[in-house]
């Protein structure tokens, strides 16, 4: 079933009236961290606009045939494009292609089943490489008529600017602790108040990332990570042994969280420092060794580099 919109019901006010106007803009960027619902919110603009604006916006009924159809996938005049799996690894692509951008033109080319709208959903659009934007571009100069093409987006500045220009731009904040805590407690009824501040504190708005960690459970190994960082001295044996943990192969999505925390870590510490007022040669080691972190963490990834290493090396300029 497509998930409840939360925190974003002005967003959807924006859309609808758009809609009821009969002055919808032909694309729209959905802008915002990763995490925050932009693709539940995607899927709710597309369910107004194949209901022909029937139903009270946020308000789906799970048990909805259209509901069901769009929540699959399915529906014969939704296509959503997202990033593919290589056919030779079966590992995810790390960009949307032109082979697959390609397939929005054909999708539009068709009529609608039903005589009405046909929207197109872009997952992650900013992960789409310079010919699949080229592709998306063609058809948003000369949009056909009744059709919708939504973009999700963490990094606009990813997207040429004339693809950029041709968007009605929605900007979504992160979301607040009440809606993160609303969003938590629905995935996981159990959890103790503690842990859920914690989730809260560390989410940085991101109920997406939240859920990352909750599902990982790396708390624990981050609890290590800080009071490995906060030592007198580096424990060599300990770092060792916490890398071991978090670099196997099979706890891939605990790496990725245990790195994107830690980053966070030393971004928070940059900003600490600037508020204190801290010499500038304080701080300009802290943006330094921020900078430097993101980016051994950066080539490992882009160069396929031994995941323990890069962490502990990580490390150990930051215990340094």
């Amino acid at each position: 079933m497509t998930d409840p919109l939360i925190g974003h019901d002005e967003a959807l006010r924006q859309a609808t009236e758009a809609f009821a106007s009969g002055r919808m803009h032909h694309a729209w960027l959905i802008a915002g961290i990763e995490g925050i619902g932009k693709m539940t919110l995607a899927m709710h603009i597309a369910h107004h606009v194949l209901a022909n604006g029937t139903g009270k916006p946020g308000q789906i009924n799970p048990n909805d045939r259209l509901a069901k159809l769009i929540a699959a996938e399915a529906h014969p005049d939704m296509l959503v494009l997202r990033r593919a799996a290589d056919e030779k690894t079966g590992e995810l692509r790390k960009a949307i292609v032109v082979d697959d951008a390609l397939k929005v033109g054909a999708f539009l080319r068709k009529t609608a089943t039903h005589g009405g709208w046909r929207v197109v959903v872009v997952d992650e659009a900013h992960t789409m490489n310079r010919n699949a934007q080229n592709a998306i571009l063609k058809i948003l100069e000369e949009p056909p008529t009744q059709a919708l093409i939504l973009m999700t987006v963490t990094t606009p500045g990813a997207l040429l600017p004339t693809i950029r220009s041709r968007c009605r731009v929605v900007n979504l904040a992160p979301l607040d602790d009440a809606h993160i805590k609303t969003i938590l407690r629905r995935a996981q009824p159990d959890l103790m108040p503690h842990d859920m501040q914690r989730l809260i504190e560390l989410s940085g708005g991101s109920v997406g990332f939240a859920l990352k960690i909750l599902r990982t459970e790396v708390l624990a190994l981050y609890d290590e990570l800080l009071a490995i960082i906060t030592a007198p001295t580096t424990d060599i044996v300990r770092l060792h042994k916490l890398a071991d943990q978090i670099s196997r192969k099979a706890d891939s999505e605990s790496y990725e969280v245990i790195v994107m925390l830690l980053s966070e870590y030393l971004r928070q510490a940059v900003r600490a420092e600037a508020i204190a007022g801290a010499g500038r040669g304080a701080l300009e080691r802290r943006l330094r060794l921020w900078d430097k972190t993101r980016g051994i963490f950066a080539q490992a990834e882009t160069a396929n580099l031994d995941r323990k290493l890069a962490f502990i090396n990580a490390m150990s300029d930051i215990s340094g």
